[in-house]
């Protein structure tokens, strides 16, 4: 699947938000949980299909209990282990970078074209 830029920068966008939702301090730990879920959910429009950004994808799935593609996606901390909470956390922040430095290659290469 070719990525386009601004599809790129879109989804890079939405991963911010949602990393940024995570580790906002003025809301509870249920409540940034639950907004980093939501930007997670809209950055994709399905599983991506390879590396490891699919990897990424998976981890946290799997760290919210794998429910259906396409559903209402919630978590409960309360049900979370701590490793589930840790790979879900640190999946996030892989896939920023990952899309990030997606972004970054694109952008160069339109830009030498």
């Amino acid at each position: 699947m070719a990525e386009t830029l601004e599809a790129l920068e879109e989804q890079a966008e939405r991963l911010k938000n949602a990393l940024a939702a995570l580790t906002n301090l003025n809301r509870t730990p249920q409540e940034r949980l639950d907004r980093a879920l939501a930007y997670f959910i809209r950055a994709f429009r399905g599983e991506p299909d390879e590396g490891p950004l699919r990897d990424c994808y998976r981890t946290i799935y799997a760290a919210i209990g794998d429910p259906p593609v396409g559903t209402t996606i919630t978590a409960s901390l309360d049900t979370m282990t701590d490793d589930e909470r840790d790979a879900l956390s640190s999946a996030m922040v892989t896939l920023a970078f990952e899309v990030g430095r997606r972004c970054r290659d694109l952008a160069a290469a339109t830009a030498a074209s």
